[in-house]
């Protein structure tokens, strides 16, 4: 479930890095406050994950997923600077 739980966020994040270079600084600021919502969550969860120390499957998973939303948060604030 954790597997499951992990690569639906890294596809959700995956997917809105894509879809932000197709935003103006503009039109981003109307779904900024949902894409930093879902990044913060993909963050927690991905540490505690970490922190429950699960197989070494689902570490390098949430390594992968929480990199992932960090690329995600920083692209909007490089996009709004």
């Amino acid at each position: 479930m954790r597997q499951a739980i992990l690569i639906f966020l890294l596809i959700i994040n995956i997917v809105s890095v894509f879809q932000l270079g197709q935003y103006d600084s503009g039109d981003l600021i109307a779904l900024m406050s949902a894409r930093i919502i879902l990044g913060v969550i993909t963050i927690m969860l991905s540490i505690a994950y970490i922190l429950v120390r699960g197989t070494k499957s689902i570490a390098i998973l949430s390594i992968i997923t929480a990199l992932s939303a960090l690329l995600h948060l920083g692209l909007i604030v490089y996009i709004n600077l």
